[in-house]
């Protein structure tokens, strides 16, 4: 649960070397990042920022034995038409990591100051050597609100994308989650400190620096005087904008903030939670004592709620994907022996005003048959050779084709490619279900279905089903089977809380996946517990680059219509963090299915190159052909032409590159070595370190692992 990491480096006061550097004359930069890595958290952190915006890097891993010298060898290209330097940016666990020879720290400073390549140390202590004063501060900085200043915000340093304050991480009161010093830049001749991200030191009025900017002239190092892990959502929304830095905005790969929601059961009516008997009616309570087929037992949509569903999407320029079952309203006829069904008429009424994802005609259990034991328990039946009874592909494909003409028949504006099978079925799902119903990939095939949904919490990477991928979903802790804020409570409190406090006793059973909590109330408990969890796990994905979307159920959307609280408190933390033109993304299933696909190709393979030189990036592929993704700063054109999408303050491209071919763009000049001949004085060099007590950052879980009892209660 919680990990004491190492403490920061600080090193002594530099001396610069003896002789000047010559700057390289228009030189060759290629588009790659070098880790130096110590394997501490600060730097795979770092690692995991740079994987998951694509952006290519190496690592020379300090602690291998037989490691590669850091020297001009290994950091640059011989190349007869330029200066020709191998990396376009260093990240550092600090100035002077242990591990790496002075000799070789003086080779990378003069790299740098040769070609002008920028370096991040990642977690240091302020000192005269960063052209700091000593911290008068040092000690935890959990939630400290850090302001991100005007000099970081301009297109140089890279934090555009940013409002202006960003909330240091503070999961746990009761856990010093992040340690960090906090000075003030000193008055150093030759020397600036430019503050990026700054915080109050504790007990005064003065600003303390985060992260700034050390420039000694010849060389220019990005410094944290704080630690962060990967997980921490504070380290996640800056560690862009410092590989934005970096990079002087030029890179491969892809930058993005993705939210959607599946609302699944749209029609249909979901069985409640009985909070008596902490089960849910119809599936493990007891049916004698609690039978199913009585009031209140079920919640479906009424068509008040399609109109607050509007309003709402409107007013917070968000959709929610409504995943629809059209035997939902076939039901709701029969049972209210009626030819009208009022809900199916409200969303017809503005059918084309909502998105809409098929979810079957049924929600018919697709994967094996099933034989039901005691209080909803089963497993899967058998055919008296012993094989596995599965769905024929017949019922799969109609009641795919039936929920497509439902949708056709009353003008549901449906993705023609997505489905949502019911609870994912006819994937596999272990423990009952170990492999796919055979049956289901030649029904998709028929139905041309090429996006299938699929349960983030049991495979999260997506794969291949025939010729279908799966679109991973994100389970939110809004239960299928609650409609008001005390369902969601007291379901809460049974599976989170102890025995000993009236709960079932799963946190006790799990204590590697789940931690037990004291009870909650259930006046308050949903909006000061559950909202404020279940917004830091979904804003997570969102600052995480990844497009999975995440699935609720109708029943939260009618009654107290619990999700819109929690949709409401993400989108307000995310549009009160990034500025105007950075805004959350909100992709269909198909757009989100797609992005995936890309994002996983390029990771996987990055089957091309590029290099910067003479204000151009040339991007070339290095096997079959490559669809690369590509970064640049605002104004870069292909061809003479703008780039097709903007995000974030820069200029974006998705190019496909034929074996053997190339792609031309034009930056203009960025800082990378010189238009002519000059020198800079020898740029400082660090010796000594040291490494002080204390500790570093705390991991925290950073989401609720789902048991497998609750994985039923998360199913769609």
């Amino acid at each position: 649960m919680a990990l004491l990491l190492a403490g920061p480096v600080a090193q002594a006061t530099t001396t610069p070397a003896d002789a000047a550097v010559a700057k390289a004359v228009n030189p060759k930069i290629d588009l790659r990042v070098l880790v130096v890595s110590d394997g501490s958290e600060m730097i795979t952190a770092y690692q995991d920022r740079l994987t998951r915006e694509g952006i290519p890097f190496q690592v020379l891993d300090l602690n291998q034995s037989g490691r590669p010298v850091l020297n001009d060898a290994y950091l640059t290209t011989v190349d007869a038409e330029a200066p020709h330097a191998k990396f376009q940016g260093v990240i550092m666990p600090n100035s002077a990591p242990a591990g790496l020879a002075q000799a070789e720290l003086t080779a990378l400073h003069e790299y740098q100051a040769r070609f002008g390549v920028r370096q991040i140390s990642a977690y240091v202590w302020p000192s005269a050597q960063h052209g700091m004063n000593a911290p008068t501060y040092s000690g935890k900085v959990d939630g400290l609100n850090a302001t991100v200043t005007a000099a970081a915000k301009t297109k140089a340093n890279g934090h555009g994308y940013l409002k202006g304050t960003v909330k240091l991480d503070n999961i746990d009161p009761t856990v010093d989650e992040s340690y960090g010093y906090l000075g003030t830049p000193a008055t150093t001749p030759g020397v600036t400190v430019t503050p990026l991200v700054t915080a109050t030191v504790p007990g005064t009025s003065t600003q303390g620096v985060l992260s700034g900017v050390f420039n000694d002239g010849s060389r220019e190092e990005l410094f944290n005087t704080y630690a962060s892990n990967q997980y921490q959502q504070h380290f996640q929304v800056l560690s862009h904008g410092q590989l934005e830095w970096l990079t002087r905005g030029v890179r491969l790969g892809e930058y993005a903030n993705w939210f959607s929601v599946h609302s699944d059961d749209v029609l249909m009516a979901d069985a409640l939670w009985n909070m008596a008997g902490n089960c849910t009616y119809g599936d493990d309570c007891d049916e004698t004592q609690y039978p199913s087929d009585a009031p209140g037992t079920t919640a479906r949509m009424v068509a008040s709620d399609v109109t607050y569903q509007r309003n709402w999407e409107q007013n917070w320029a968000f959709k929610i994907d409504n995943t629809y079952n059209g035997a939902g309203t076939a039901q709701y006829l029969e049972e209210t022996n009626t030819t009208s069904d009022p809900l199916l008429n409200a969303y017809k009424k503005n059918a084309s005003a909502f998105r809409w994802i098929n979810h079957t005609y049924t929600h018919l259990n697709l994967g094996c048959e099933k034989i039901y034991g005691s209080l909803g328990t089963w497993v899967c039946a058998t055919n008296p050779d012993g094989s596995v009874k599965w769905q024929p592909q017949a019922t799969i494909t109609d009641e795919i084709a039936a929920n497509k003409t439902f949708g056709d028949t009353h003008g549901l504006r449906y993705e023609p490619n997505a489905l949502v099978t019911g609870e994912h079925s006819g994937l596999r799902a272990l423990p009952q279900v170990t492999t796919d119903n055979p049956n289901l990939a030649p029904s998709l095939a028929a139905t041309a279905v090429k996006w299938i949904a699929s349960d983030a919490s049991r495979e999260k990477e997506q794969r291949a089903v025939g010729s279908a991928l799966t679109v991973p979903r994100y389970p939110m802790n809004i239960y299928y089977n609650t409609a008001t804020r005390a369902q969601a409570v007291d379901e809460y409190n049974w599976i989170y809380t102890s025995r000993a406090n009236g709960g079932s006793g799963i946190c006790e059973d799990n204590p590697g996946t789940t931690t037990c909590i004291a009870p909650l109330s259930t006046t308050t408990g949903f909006q000061n517990y559950i909202v404020p969890i279940e917004t830091r796990i979904a804003l997570g994905h969102v600052v995480g680059n990844d497009p999975r979307p995440h699935f609720v159920h109708q029943s939260n959307q009618t009654q107290d219509r619990i999700i819109y609280p929690v949709l409401q408190t993400i989108l307000t933390q995310y549009r009160n963090t990034f500025a105007a033109n950075t805004p959350v993304l909100n992709p269909t299933q198909t757009m989100a299915g797609s992005e995936l696909l890309e994002q996983s190709t390029w990771r996987n393979e990055q089957d091309a190159t590029a290099f910067y030189w003479k204000g151009q990036v040339r991007v070339a592929a290095t096997g079959d052909g490559a669809s690369v993704p590509v970064s640049l700063p605002d104004g870069a054109t292909k061809n003479g032409t703008a780039l097709p999408a903007t995000y974030a303050g820069k200029d974006t491209d998705r190019v496909t590159v034929p074996a053997g071919g190339s792609v031309t763009y034009s930056v203009g000049t960025l800082g990378w070595g010189t238009g002519a001949a000059t020198t800079v004085e020898a740029p400082n060099t660090f010796s000594d370190t040291s490494i002080p007590t204390g500790p570093s950052t705390t991991e925290i879980e950073p989401n609720p692992v789902v048991a497998p009892e609750e994985t039923a209660v998360a199913a769609g």
